[in-house]
C-alpha cells in the first residue's frame, strides 16, 4: 500500500485479514501493520510503530497518532481499541487495552491487558499500569505501579488537545513534501530554506502551563490574553463595544480573537445564505458571528460562527446584544481553532439549556462534524466527509448539502 508515496509502507495480510486504512492516515515506511487492524481518518503511524492485528482486532479511531516505536498487541481474541484523539507517545506499549477518547498515553508507558482507560485521561511517561485496571475519565495517572495523581483539569486538556491537532494535520502535510532524499553536506546553500519566526508563527505550540493562583484554569482562544486584571461582564461589554476586535469573555478575563482566513469566510457566507433561504417563514432565525452568545452558567460570553433560534431571540437583560437560547450553534474550524472548538468549548456550550445541536465544518477539508442531543440528555456524533453527504439539521427540519457549504472553497475541491 503506496499511500501516494514512493516508499512501500509495511502493510501485511495475515490468516485472511487484511488492514483497513483511510486514504488520509499516514504509515511511515518503518512502521509494520499486520493482520486485523482498523485505521481511521488523520491518523499518524510514526517509524517503527509494530501494530499486531494477528492474534486478535486493533481498531484506531479517527485524529488519533501513534508515534515512534509503539508496539500495539494483545492476547488471542482480544480487540484493543484507541477511540478518537488518543495520544500514544513515543516507545509506548499499549497490551489488550481500550484507550479513551482524547487520551494521552506518555512515553514509554507500559498498558497491560484489560486495562480500560476512560475518556480525556492523562498517563505520564513511564508509568506502568497493571492489568484489569479500570481509570476513571479526566484523570492524571503516573507510577510504578501507576496512581491516579488528581483530575485532568481544563487547561492540561486543552493543552493535550492543542498538541493532538498537530498530528491530526500532519499526515496530511507528509504526503504533501515528505519523501526520500540524499543528505545536504555542511555548507551546502542550495535548495529552499524556511525561517521560523517563534513569535509569530501560528504553528507554533506553546508547552503546558497549568495556571494557579487567583486566575484559575483558563481557556484559550486562538490569538492571546487581552489584559490580566479580572473584569465584571459590564466592563467588558463597555470595552468591547469601543473596540475594533472582538474579544472573547470568560471568568472575569477576556481574550482576543484571531481574525478567520477566506475560506473560512466563505464557508460561513455560504451557510448563512443557504439557511437564511430555508428557514424563511418556518419561525427559526439564522444570525451570523457578530452576535454574541452568553453561556450564563459558565460565565462565557462568545461570537460563534452561526447560532440558530426558533421562536423569539432572549437577550441578557434584554439587551439585543448577547443572546442565551441558541437552538443550534455552528463553528467553522480553523488550524488554530480546531482543538478548543472540539473540547473545552463544546463543553462550555454545553451549558445552554436550549442547545439541541452543535456542528462543527472544516474550513481547510471535506469535513463535518454534528453533535445532537437526544431524549436523555446524551450527545449523539456524526460526520460527513464526501460532498455529496447530506445534514440534516433535524431542530430545524434543513438539510443542506457539503457541496453547497463547500461552495467555491478552494481546498476542499481537491478531494471531489
Amino acid at each position: 500500500m503506496s499511500l501516494t508515496l514512493k516508499t512501500k509502507t509495511m502493510v501485511y495480510e495475515f490468516n485472511g485479514h487484511r488492514p483497513v486504512v483511510d486514504p488520509s492516515a499516514f504509515i511511515h515506511p518503518q512502521a509494520a501493520v499486520t493482520g486485523n487492524v482498523s485505521i481511521g481518518r488523520d491518523v499518524y503511524i510514526g517509524p517503527g510503530a509494530a501494530i499486531r492485528g494477528d492474534w486478535g482486532r486493533i481498531v484506531i479511531e479517527d485524529g488519533c497518532n501513534v508515534q515512534e516505536n509503539c508496539t500495539i498487541h494483545m492476547f488471542p481474541g482480544v480487540t484493543v481499541l484507541l477511540k478518537e484523539g488518543a495520544h500514544i507517545g513515543h516507545g509506548a506499549i499499549i497490551h489488550g487495552a481500550v484507550i479513551g477518547r482524547n487520551c494521552l498515553i506518555g512515553m514509554n508507558s507500559v498498558i497491560m491487558d484489560n486495562v480500560e482507560i476512560g475518556d480525556e485521561c492523562i498517563v505520564g511517561a513511564l508509568t506502568f499500569i497493571k492489568a484489569g485496571e479500570k481509570i476513571p475519565r479526566r484523570s492524571v495517572v503516573a507510577g510504578n505501579p501507576a496512581k491516579i495523581l488528581k483530575e485532568v483539569s481544563d487547561e492540561m486538556l486543552q493543552w493535550k488537545t492543542e498538541g493532538t491537532a498537530l498530528y491530526q494535520a500532519l499526515p496530511a502535510e507528509m504526503r504533501k513534501s515528505w519523501r526520500e532524499c540524499e543528505a545536504r553536506k555542511p555548507m551546502d546553500n542550495t535548495g529552499p530554506e524556511r525561517e521560523i519566526s517563534h513569535d509569530d508563527s501560528e504553528d507554533v505550540y506553546r508547552p503546558w502551563k497549568e495556571t494557579t493562583g487567583d486566575q484559575g484554569n483558563l481557556v484559550e482562544e486562538p490569538a492571546f490574553a487581552y489584559r490580566n486584571e479580572k473584569l465584571t461582564i459590564e466592563e467588558y461589554l463597555e470595552l468591547e463595544e469601543k473596540s475594533e476586535e472582538k474579544h472573547e469573555y470568560y471568568k472575569g478575563q477576556i481574550f482576543a480573537m484571531s481574525g478567520p482566513k477566506l475560506d473560512h469566510v466563505r464557508v460561513t457566507m455560504n451557510m448563512v445564505a443557504l439557511l437564511m433561504e430555508r428557514l424563511r417563514g418556518s419561525g427559526c432565525e439564522v444570525f451570523a458571528t457578530d452576535l454574541r452568545v452568553y453561556v450564563e452558567s459558565e460565565d462565557l460570553l462568545t461570537y460563534p460562527d452561526l447560532s440558530i433560534v426558533c421562536g423569539e431571540p432572549v437577550t441578557w437583560k434584554n439587551d439585543d446584544w448577547n443572546l442565551t437560547n441558541p437552538s443550534v450553534i455552528v463553528e467553522v474550524l480553523s488550524k488554530t481553532t480546531v482543538a478548543y472548538d472540539r473540547g473545552t468549548k463544546f463543553e462550555l456550550y454545553k451549558g445552554l439549556a436550549s442547545l439541541r445541536e452543535y456542528i462543527l465544518v472544516d474550513s481547510r477539508s471535506v469535513l463535518v462534524e454534528q453533535f445532537c442531543k437526544d431524549g436523555e440528555g446524551r450527545w449523539v456524533w456524526r460526520k460527513y466527509d464526501q460532498l455529496t453527504d447530506r445534514i440534516g439539521i433535524g431542530t430545524v427540519r434543513v438539510e443542506l448539502t457539503l457541496g453547497e457549504i463547500y461552495e467555491n472553497v478552494r481546498f476542499p475541491k481537491l478531494n471531489s
